[in-house]
């Protein structure tokens, strides 16, 4: 690993000051080693989630930390580069995987600054990564940083150089990976190696490919076949894991959260500890990474897989207190084939979010649950479009109230997003009836067709009071549709408006008796009822 100072001209013994070429070359190395190698970690990924992402998650979330070194200014130290590739990555981390990768990196990053050797720099990586996750697991990443810790310091302590001690890691952390199918009973029972392990691996195998070249254009190839065939030229195909029945796909928690918390450096030391503990009371897979980042702010990533998606917004509401909360992003714990198609969803009721990640979208959650929430952003869409899984993504929501100016995407710099199309859908009625289409899409329409088929046909009235919701439905869909029939009433409710649910499915009946009634709770406060009525063309009309 790198070594660092500790200043401008200050060195400790055996110490050399860390080359910022390097430090570009690695990164750069190791994201696309990440980048090729995703799709055979995705196959294997079958713990904490078999949700076939860990491939993908621990790319994106270094491609984040790459974009911030190569928009680096050209005379930036290397401890200076670490530290930026280390808070990209952490503000951009994806998935369990991501979010413990980017906390390796912060550990990497701070050590550097202090001026550590490689081995320490190394221990406090597998030391920050193991503490950020609630319960942690053998056989895992974890597992492997240790055991590149633990190697790191014995290649030192024999008198060998850095470049010794980052041999003596990555060897370590490869044969952790392979014997981790020994260590873990899932991945037993599945037979395949940890993905998050082989993935450290190629992020330690592309730091030696690094330090032995020239250029990012002379660098070794890292690859899978590292892991499991050292030496040798072959491709490693890894092999075909089990079906996982649904208990095992989703466990306790069938719903992703992550969110990243803003708020005042004092008593920072507290937080971290405090949320995992909450967190962990509602969910599992919980990993919580960041803290004081020198500054007059602590920034902090969480993570947790729960089914209580409000208790874990109160949670994150409580612990921020004064301070904000930004991508707060909602998925589906769910294993998928690829697909062409993906959507990203923004709504501010969060009852509401855990329907439309059910319903297969990715959900950015702008407020409503008593945190201040900062302003979408086109990065924040980009992460949860690259969060799907597809090559293009339709964007439904009120994306007047997001700071989107100018196009969200596709993916900066990566190729990983053909597009992203923003539809026009400014409230919580049109995104739920643009994402109802998609569902029921006849085949040959794509999903931006199904959509906007669907939007061409919605009635949307302003907000009501639950008092008025009645004649609010009869003024929606009266005289005016002799041309057209009511086929979908879709009711949003706020909590104190949930008992107006019979009485507008008897206004349903008598107005529009041939049309289905949607009604879904917001999450939110209130009294306050949201309609849209579907229509289709009357037959002979």
């Amino acid at each position: 690993m790198p070594d660092g100072r500790s200043g401008p001209n200050r060195r400790r013994a055996g110490v050399t000051e860390i080359d910022a070429g390097l430090v570009r070359r690695w990164v750069r190395g190791a994201t696309d080693a990440l980048r090729r190698e995703r799709a055979a970690l995705d196959r294997v990924n079958v713990f904490p989630v078999a949700d076939a992402d860990t491939g993908t998650n621990l790319y994106l979330t270094l491609r984040e930390g790459e974009h911030a070194v190569r928009a680096a200014p050209d005379d930036a130290t290397g401890v200076e580069l670490l530290a930026a590739a280390a808070r990209a990555a952490l503000l951009g981390a994806r998935g369990n995987s991501g979010v413990i990768l980017s906390e390796w990196l912060r550990g990497t990053a701070l050590e550097a600054r202090r001026g550590a050797t490689a081995a320490t720099i190394l221990e406090e990586a597998a030391r920050s990564a193991r503490a950020a996750v609630a319960s942690p697991a053998d056989g895992t990443i974890l597992t492997a940083a240790d055991a590149a810790a633990t190697a790191g310091r014995a290649a030192e302590d024999a008198g060998g150089g850095p470049g010794a001690v980052a041999r003596a890691a990555v060897g370590a952390a490869r044969e952790a990976a392979r014997t981790s199918m020994t260590e873990h009973p899932v991945l037993a029972a599945a037979g395949v190696l940890d993905a998050g392990a082989c993935g450290l691996v190629l992020v330690l195998g592309a730091f030696v490919a690094a330090a032995v070249s020239d250029s990012p254009g002379t660098m070794e190839r890292v690859s899978l076949d590292l892991i499991v065939r050292p030496g040798r030229g072959a491709a490693y195909v890894p092999p075909e894991p089990v079906s996982p029945d649904a208990s095992a796909l989703t466990g306790p928690g069938g719903l992703e959260l992550m969110f990243v918390l803003t708020r005042g450096a004092a008593g920072a030391e507290h937080v971290a500890p405090r949320l995992r503990s909450r967190l962990e009371e509602i969910g599992d897979s919980v990993v919580v990474v960041g803290g004081d980042t020198g500054a007059e702010t602590a920034v902090w990533q969480a993570h947790v897989h729960t089914d209580r998606l409000p208790d874990a917004l109160d949670v994150a509401a409580g612990i921020a207190g004064t301070g904000t909360l930004a991508q707060v992003h909602v998925r589906h714990l769910e294993a998928a084939d690829p697909h062409e198609w993906g959507v990203v969803a923004l709504t501010g009721a969060p009852a509401l979010a855990a329907d439309l990640a059910h319903a297969g979208a990715v959900v950015l959650l702008t407020g409503g649950f008593g945190a201040t929430v900062d302003t979408v952003t086109p990065d924040d869409v980009q992460r949860a479009a690259a969060s799907t899984g597809a090559r293009r993504a339709l964007l439904l929501g009120d994306t007047a109230g997001a700071s989107l100016d100018g196009d969200p995407g596709p993916g900066r710099g990566g190729g990983d997003l053909d597009e992203i199309i923003v539809l026009d859908a400014p409230t919580d009625v049109h995104v739920v009836v643009a994402l109802a289409a998609l569902g029921t899409a006849p085949g040959g329409v794509t999903p931006r067709e199904a959509a906007e088929s669907a939007l061409a046909g919605l009635r949307v009235a302003r907000p009501v009071d639950a008092g008025e919701a009645g004649q609010a439905l009869a003024r929606l869909v009266g005289p005016a549709d002799a041309a057209r029939r009511p086929e979908v009433v879709t009711a949003l409710l706020d909590d104190d408006a949930a008992p107006v649910a019979d009485e507008l499915a008897a206004a349903v009946t008598r107005v529009a008796p041939a049309a289905e009634l949607v009604a879904l709770p917001t999450g939110r406060p209130g009294r306050t009822v949201h309609l849209g009525v579907e229509t289709a063309p009357r037959e002979g009309v």
